[in-house]
């Protein structure tokens, strides 16, 4: 099964922040980064997970298990259920998303596995800030 690893940097809270993934499908990691504008911590994260899932649909996965080191969206998804307003429009959207796939799994795992995700977030963000 495709395994998808995503994360979100930040400076400040909220700040700049960006995004990145890793998706492996069939032997072979795609990365993506994106710049997301100034986001709180949360948003951000938010914002990656949406982000992994398009990329995800683009290289026709079909069946995803995702990894997370943030427990909110992983909570949220688990429960199937956000408590918070602001986060809601991500929710609905990752809802919509979520039929576009046969099968699909979201985990938490500790920050130290998802290291890959976390530097290539990181990376971008510091080109970001470079370039303002």
């Amino acid at each position: 099964m495709p395994q998808i690893y995503f994360d979100a940097a930040s400076k400040g809270n909220p700040g700049e922040s960006c995004c990145a993934c890793v998706i492996i499908k069939d032997d072979a990691r795609h990365h993506f980064t994106s710049y997301l504008g100034e986001l709180d911590n949360h948003r951000a994260e938010w914002e990656a997970l949406i982000f992994s899932i398009q990329h995800a649909i683009e290289l026709e996965v079909g069946n995803a298990l995702i990894y997370t080191d943030s427990k909110l969206i992983a909570d949220s998804i688990d429960k199937d259920y956000v408590k918070n307003a602001t986060f809601k429009p991500y929710f609905e959207l990752f809802k919509e998303l979520e039929r576009q796939f046969d099968l699909i799994f979201v985990k938490w795992i500790p920050r130290s596995q998802n290291k890959e995700a976390n530097q290539l977030a990181q990376t971008a963000l510091r080109k970001q800030l470079k370039h303002k």
